[in-house]
């Protein structure tokens, strides 16, 4: 089974001198991030769509074996919960044109107030027209995701349903699809100001969860695994405590490594 486990984005200011050494500009922090991990989410297009020069420059940034995820825009998911998006998709898959053969997967992250059943029908016009040559998973958070009428649906068509360790949401992660998306979002208690170092140790809630990802049987082909800042404070270390809990080498970053030389 293939594994890929990487961050929620890469350009936070907290990471300077604990993930990025200190000088480096802001610039190559994606092409540096890239010499680290294999893959990235992009959380940024959840707020605004892209333009194709900035795609282009995250392409020619990061090396042909590297892969990007992307959050679906919240004018598509939140401000019009799925209803008459065809124009605002389009623009969406556009800018991703030069990026194309480096994006895994679109999430489709919904807001709790969208039920299953008012979503499907707008799923079902929305898969539609969508492109086959990405992933579509589907973050739904109201608890009618995780009814069996909904497992069946997302089951029957092959559509993932994320796994989450989110505040509020009580996610049963059932395998709904041939791969699997994980995302370790946490809450909203830890301040941007104090990114770039663990401030709640969240190692038993990983062992949980890379426990789960060891016993998937062989019909799961893929499991995507995205940290975030809010979970533990220093998504990298969330990721390398993941990477080690499923028996893969601990990166090293040169922050790491420096810190390693003084002691």
């Amino acid at each position: 089974m293939d594994q890929k486990i990487g961050c929620t984005g890469w350009s936070y200011d907290g990471w300077s001198g604990t993930f990025y050494p200190k000088k480096l500009p802001k610039s190559q922090w994606l092409q540096y991030y890239s010499e680290i991990f294999p893959i990235t989410e992009i959380n940024s297009t959840y707020y605004k769509i892209p333009n194709q020069s900035t795609t282009k420059k995250w392409d020619s940034d990061t090396p042909d074996s590297f892969k990007f995820t992307a959050k679906f825009p919240a004018v598509i998911t939140h401000e019009n919960k799925l209803k008459n998006v065809k124009e605002h998709v389009f623009h969406f898959l556009s800018a991703f044109s030069p990026l194309v053969e480096k994006v895994l997967a679109l999430v489709l992250q919904l807001p709790p107030s969208l039920t299953f059943q008012e979503a499907k029908p707008r799923l079902e016009e929305l898969f539609s027209y969508l492109p086959p040559d990405f992933k579509y998973p589907i973050e739904g958070r109201h608890t009618s995701w995780f009814t069996d009428e909904a497992l069946e649906y997302l089951k029957d068509n092959n559509h993932c349903l994320v796994w989450n360790e989110i505040q509020g949401i009580q996610n049963p992660a059932k395998i709904t699809s041939d791969y699997v998306y994980l995302r370790l979002i946490g809450d909203r208690s830890i301040p941007d100001s104090e990114f770039g170092k663990v401030s709640i140790n969240k190692t038993q809630i990983i062992e949980k969860w890379a426990q789960k990802i060891q016993k998937l049987d062989l019909k799961v082909k893929s499991a995507t695994i995205m940290t975030n800042n809010h979970f533990e404070g220093f998504a990298p270390s969330t990721a390398n405590t993941l990477r080690m809990k499923l028996g893969l080498s601990q990166l090293i970053w040169e922050e790491e490594k420096q810190t390693k030389l003084e002691f």
